[in-house]
């Protein structure tokens, strides 16, 4: 075009304008032609979609079919319409299509709505058409010039020309863009439709004449562009309704498919039986209900294919069903395996055109599953009936609306609360309210319920009688859609009994189960109390603790029962000596712990206080006490620990105050000793020497020495194994120091057990020894070591792993042991002395043995101890306590072993009485095993 435009004027028609206007003439009959089948086209769309498109284009291109036709006819040199022809006249009915043309596409772009149907826009048309051609032929003078002969298209005709070629242009690229997100045919046709056009618009502006080529070439660019309209709706239009057609077959055969897959999907067993009642349709479920494939049930007969028991439940139905009513029913049957099958049928009748039933469909829903549910459900609801029905005979249960107001409560209600059910609805459960918890308890209970949770609780309420009762609460909230409350249902269960047992066990966990006081756990807390108050005040408090001393004998000789009540009686006595704001606390066993606050700021006149305090705790106490019928006196060791700061631990005071209870003991007892730190001090050396002591034996620190046994004629019996000590840094460690440490700890257990198997392996030893062999080898055994429940066992295994003769075993026990479960103690003495092993008694005449002891126990020993025999030649006392020890042994035929012997003298006043066995340092000094002497030697007299 840009080449064209640039060349000369060339005139194709010089000379010959009868060809000039024949040409033209076919040119713009195509145009005419094809406006004309766009609005044929547009006037029999079928797609009602479309209809704003379709009255746009009747109505533009009647109009730019009716211009082009006069643009035509009134080309200059054509006969007269209605007035001269001329090309001024022409050239107007060229650019009024050529802007219809344009308004078209561009409304077609912007989907304008039109409003009306297709003949008031066709009538439009036409309408606009004959306007044009009245104005044309009489009123064009009022229209701009737009050629003038000789000199061409005037500026006013170029100008125009330049809007509608760019007009065009920007359309076609609005078409494009929408081509590009639609991908629509038609919109790419018109969009280079209106492209073409707009660059040949480019031709219609600077021609000379109407026969120059650039005017012949435009016509050309219009023909282009007038055969993308054509294709866009012609062709297009044709080829529509066939495209519909075929889109319209595919969508039905993709329902059909899409209506099969879903019909042999659904759950439900569908058949379609015609007039003649043979199965025209059976999907997979139906199919599968009746037991058969679907190729061999369509075309049967429905009543050869369906059960006996459904087409005897069908028939009096079907006469409905055929007259044209929807009928449903239910079908059921239990086969011969007991298994039941519910059917739920629905009878549909498909009308002819003449109303009358053409086909049936049967629809069979399995509702086997569900009758099983509803049979549950059914049972269900009997279950919550008598759930209901207990909940009533053993629950309290009120029913609330949204505000607390009672609205139903059941019988246990009324029962509990002594109120009538008539003066409970109505009102709130302030009617019931104990007062015994605090408002916030229930503000924290509604802010729950409020929020649609389920709050649970113990409330304490008061009946109607005053009395209190407890019951364990559930408050579920039943809510409306919109999630507020609607109503509260509370289920609460009588706890009275429960919370007064839980009381009770409360006051056991914090008091003593047999005097009523406070326990250790208790007393605890009021210690720390008591320490808090002493540093707020600056005052000094004191913590005491006592036990009774030979509480266990008494214990043991008038039994248990009298042992508690004797307990109880201290306790009491302690109370009625005391302040009420003291306390008095059963620290366990025969231990008592008091705690004295407000003893003063002074540490000297506290101590006075104190003292005082103790002193008289101390007579009452040792007063005698009823027991059994008999008088029993007692009396008590006390420690005694002063506290006043905060930093003060209760764990330590304790440890303290033990430590000075021990040392009131080791004093002699009956007595009160004050905590100082020296006694901390010899409380640390003493854990020290203990724990130095624990594998004192596998470090082969411990050693066995034997002090001979002889008779008056110095020949050895036997001997006496004495444990000794040898601390690597100590040095030889005094048995009477570390003993009693090992005997107040389990690790007597394993000393005890040490020596034990020490002596035996000596005893073997010795077997092989001819001067040796008859000797015997006494060992002391302490009273926890002798209770242990495996001592017999280990025992038998020392002799059984040594192979020492049982024989020449003897195993010493001392008076105290023999008062501790008698029997068990005659058990394990009788088993040993079965298999040989003998037992002595020592110190005899010290401790508190009955004569019965001697007679029940299987003993074959006495052994005299040192403080009679030290002053036998001194005190006539003592001399006659030896005899009758002599005498008595002598009677139960029993040996005897006078120990601590000094003395020839001793020695030979004890003969003459008739004491067979003498040991002590006269004989010999205990010794190493290989210092020991076969032989004694005696001194010359």
């Amino acid at each position: 075009m840009a080449v064209a435009i640039m060349m000369p004027p060339v005139a194709l028609f010089k000379d010959r304008h009868g060809a000039m206007l024949a040409t033209h003439l076919l040119l713009e009959i195509f145009s005419v032609m094809v406006s004309s089948l766009v609005v044929v086209m547009a006037w029999h769309r079928l797609d009602r979609t479309a209809d704003d498109a379709s009255r746009i284009l009747i109505y533009g291109f009647s109009v730019v079919a009716g211009a082009d036709l006069i643009h035509a006819l009134t080309y200059e040199g054509m006969p007269p319409l209605l007035v001269d022809s001329s090309t001024s006249r022409a050239i107007f009915f060229w650019l009024l299509g050529r802007s219809v043309e344009l308004l078209t596409v561009l409304l077609l772009a912007a989907r304008m709505r039109l409003p009306g149907g297709r003949t008031l826009w066709l009538a439009l048309g036409l309408i606009s058409v004959l306007a044009a051609l009245l104005f044309g032929s009489f009123g064009l003078p009022l229209f701009p010039e737009t050629f003038v002969p000789g000199q061409g298209v005037t500026r006013f005709k170029s100008l125009t020309e330049y809007l509608l070629c760019a007009g065009n242009v920007l359309v076609a690229a609005w078409l494009f863009a929408q081509y590009r997100r639609t991908q629509d045919p038609r919109t790419l046709h018109f969009a280079l439709a209106s492209f073409v056009m707009g660059v040949g618009e480019l031709a219609f502006s600077s021609y000379v004449t109407p026969s120059d080529f650039l005017n012949v070439f435009g016509h050309l660019f219009k023909i282009v562009a007038y055969g993308f309209v054509f294709r866009a709706c012609f062709v297009l239009g044709l080829r529509e309704p066939y495209d519909l057609l075929r889109q319209s077959e595919i969508r039905a055969r993709a329902r059909k498919s899409e209506l099969n897959a879903l019909l042999g999907n659904v759950p439900v067993g569908i058949a379609r039986i015609d007039h003649e009642f043979r199965v025209r349709y059976v999907n997979r479920v139906c199919a599968g209900l009746l037991g058969q494939s679907i190729e061999a049930l369509v075309g049967r007969r429905a009543g050869d294919i369906l059960p006996p028991f459904l087409m005897s439940a069908m028939q009096p139905h079907l006469p409905r069903a055929l007259a044209g009513e929807r009928v449903e029913f239910d079908a059921g049957q239990r086969d011969a395996s007991g298994q039941d099958l519910h059917l739920a049928v629905t009878l549909v009748p498909e009308p002819a055109a003449d109303g009358r039933p053409r086909s049936l469909l049967i629809m069979l829903s399995d509702t086997t599953e569900r009758e099983r549910a509803r049979q549950q459900w059914l049972e269900s609801l009997e279950e919550v009936r008598e759930l209901k029905a207990a909940l009533d005979a053993h629950a309290i249960v009120a029913v609330t609306d949204a505000r607390g107001v009672i609205t139903r409560v059941n019988d246990k209600f009324c029962q509990i609360s002594q109120y009538a059910r008539e003066e409970l609805i109505g009102r709130t459960h302030k009617v019931i309210n104990s007062g015994s918890h605090p408002r916030s308890f229930f503000d924290e209970l509604w802010r729950t319920i409020a929020s649609g949770q389920v709050w649970h609780g113990d409330i304490c309420n008061r009946a109607k009688d005053g009395s209190l009762y407890w019951v364990h609460t559930t408050i579920v909230p039943l809510s409306h859609a919109d999630g507020q409350p609607a109503q509260y249902i509370a289920i609460r269960a009588d706890i009275t009994e429960r919370k007064r047992a839980e009381e009770e066990a409360q006051r056991l966990a914090f008091h003593d189960e047999l005097t009523g006081l406070p326990n250790r756990r208790l007393m605890s807390d009021r210690l720390r109390h008591a320490i808090d108050g002493a540093d707020r005040d600056h005052q000094y408090g004191a913590l005491l603790l006592m036990d009774l001393d030979n509480f266990k004998e008494i214990n043991d000789t008038l039994g248990h029962a009298q042992g508690d009540a004797l307990l109880r009686q201290v306790s009491s006595r302690l109370l009625s000596r005391l302040r009420a704001s003291d306390t008095v606390a059963r620290f366990g066993g025969d231990e008592f712990v008091v705690i004295v606050e407000e003893l003063g700021s002074d540490i000297d006149d506290a101590s006075v206080r104190m003292g005082h305090i103790c002193e008289a705790l101390r007579e009452a106490l040792q007063q005698p006490c009823e027991l059994g019928g008999q008088m029993v006196g007692s009396t008590v060791s006390m420690g005694v620990v002063f506290f006043r700061a905060a930093s003060d631990d209760p764990d330590e005071l304790l440890k303290q105050a033990d430590i000075a209870l021990y040392k009131a003991k080791e004093a002699g007892r009956n007595r009160v000793c004050f905590f100082d730190p020296g006694l901390q001090a010899e409380t640390t050396r003493r854990a020290t020497l203990l724990r130095e002591l624990r594998g004192a034996g596998a470090r082969g620190e411990l050693a066995l020495h034997y002090q001979p046994v002889a008779d008056a004629h110095w020949r050895i019996l036997g001997v006496e194994a004495l444990l000794r000590w040898h601390h690597p840094e100590r040095g030889m460690v005094p048995p009477g120091l570390f003993i009693p440490l090992a005997e107040q700890s389990a690790l007597i257990l394993e000393v005890g057990q040490w020596v034990l198997e020490t002596a035996c392996a000596q005893l073997a030893a010795w077997a092989h020894d001819p001067l040796r062999a008859c000797w015997t080898v006494a060992v002391n055994v302490s009273e926890r070591q002798f209770h242990d429940p495996a001592f017999l066992q280990k025992v038998e295994a020392a002799l059984a792993s040594s192979g020492a003769d049982p024989h020449r075993l003897r195993i010493e026990l001392t008076e105290s042991m023999l008062h501790r479960d008698l029997d068990m103690t005659l058990g394990t003495m009788r088993a040993l002395q079965q298999r040989g092993v003998r037992f002595a008694l020592d110190d005899f005449g010290t401790g508190y043995s009955s004569l019965s002891y001697l007679k029940k126990l299987p003993l074959d020993q006495l052994k005299i101890d040192k403080s009679f025999v030290d002053e036998v030649l001194t005190d006539a006392n003592s001399a006659a306590i030896a005899r009758t020890i002599l005498s008595l042994a002598a009677s139960l035929e029993l040996g005897v072993v006078a120990e601590g012997v000094e003395k020839a003298e001793q020695l030979a006043f004890l003969a003459r009485h008739g004491c067979p066995a003498f040991q002590g340092y006269l004989l010999s000094r205990p010794r190493p095993v290989d210092e020991l002497p076969a032989v004694l030697v005696q001194p010359a007299t």
